[in-house]
This record gives structure tokens, C-alpha cells and sequence, in this order.
């Protein structure tokens, strides 16, 4: 490029691609956060992911791997192979455009952070719900009918039952108001 009548080598390269959790996986190729391994960062199963022995070192996604992955999808010869390869490794059928590029597919697209804490935060909430007696559920609903709200908050539907209707920002807040509500009726 010429600069000022200099000569100058001007070089591009790619930093970080920042997206939220669905765009994230379709950005690295890797099957949506609904699929049993939806983690684009590792193949841990959905349901082993706070398991203690957990070794990330194994059980992590690397780009070398996911691009032989990827090779070998490419090379089936028909769309059932594709398509079982794909699945097996749950991988998107082809690599994605940003894949031309010379990157590290895993590393540079970080986690979005905001999908994952309120992720975690409902997983938790689900379990803390579900380790309540019948009893202890029918005393938190009642509490949960007289907790006092900040005023620039919806009020939120009963989380006993109606967990799975909640968006994100309302298990974050669920997140603030429930060891209130389990304050003042559990006993050790």
C-alpha cells in the first residue's frame, strides 16, 4: 500500500469474534448449545459438567482435531456419512467462512459470559428447587407471593412452577430474590 509515496506492508489479522452463545457455536462449527455437547470449547456431555473428576485437559476441543474433523466429514461420500460424521462429532456439516482465515477457532471465540452465568445460575436454582420437600416447595410459594419487589422490577411467576418459562435476566434476578425467600423458612 502506498502511504504518503512510501511503500508500506500493511497486514490484517483476526483478535477475538465476539458473539453471544448460539452465534458463538455457529462461528467455530460446532452444533448449537441444545445438543447433548454444545460446548464449543470441549466435549463434555451436558449432564457431566460439574462432575469432580472431570479432566478438561482430554475432554477439551482443539483445533487441530476439528479440523482433521472436518477433513474427514468432507471426504464421506454421502450425505448420510456426512451427516453421521457430523453428529458424531458434533460438528456443523461444512467449515464456516471464518474458518479460511488463519485462526485458532476455539481459543478466539471466547465464551459469552452473560448466556453461561445464567446458564449455570438456573442449572443451580433447578437442583436447589428439586432438593425441596413437597412441604418446603408449598412454604416457598407462599413466601414467594409476599416477597416485596424493586419497583422497577416485573413481577416474576411463581419459580416452583414455572422454572422453564423464564428468560435469562429473570433467573439472574431469581438468582438475588430466592436465598431471601429461603431465609426466612429453611431450617437446619
Amino acid at each position: 500500500m502506498d502511504v504518503q509515496k512510501n511503500k508500506s506492508l500493511v497486514i490484517a489479522s483476526l483478535g477475538d469474534v465476539t458473539a453471544d452463545l448460539s452465534q458463538g457455536n455457529d462461528l467455530v462449527g460446532v452444533k448449537r448449545h441444545g445438543a447433548i455437547r454444545g460446548c464449543h470449547t470441549c466435549n463434555v456431555a451436558r449432564d457431566s459438567l460439574t462432575s469432580e473428576g472431570l479432566d478438561l485437559s482430554i475432554a477439551s476441543r482443539y483445533h487441530h482435531i476439528t479440523d482433521s474433523q472436518f477433513e474427514e466429514i468432507s471426504m464421506s461420500t454421502t450425505i448420510k456419512q456426512h451427516e453421521m460424521l457430523a453428529t458424531e462429532y458434533r460438528l456443523h456439516l461444512w467449515p464456516l467462512l471464518l474458518d479460511k482465515l488463519k485462526r485458532e477457532r476455539h481459543l478466539q471465540s471466547p465464551q459469552d459470559i452473560y448466556h453461561l452465568t445464567a446458564g449455570k445460575v438456573l442449572r443451580f436454582l433447578r437442583i436447589t428447587i428439586e432438593a425441596l420437600s413437597t412441604e418446603g416447595k408449598s412454604i416457598s410459594i407462599k413466601y414467594w407471593k409476599f416477597l416485596e419487589y424493586p419497583r422497577s422490577w416485573q413481577k416474576l411467576p411463581n419459580p416452583i412452577l414455572h422454572l422453564d418459562s423464564f428468560m435469562m435476566s429473570n433467573c439472574l434476578r431469581l438468582a438475588m430474590m430466592m436465598p431471601l425467600i429461603f431465609n426466612r423458612f429453611l431450617k437446619p
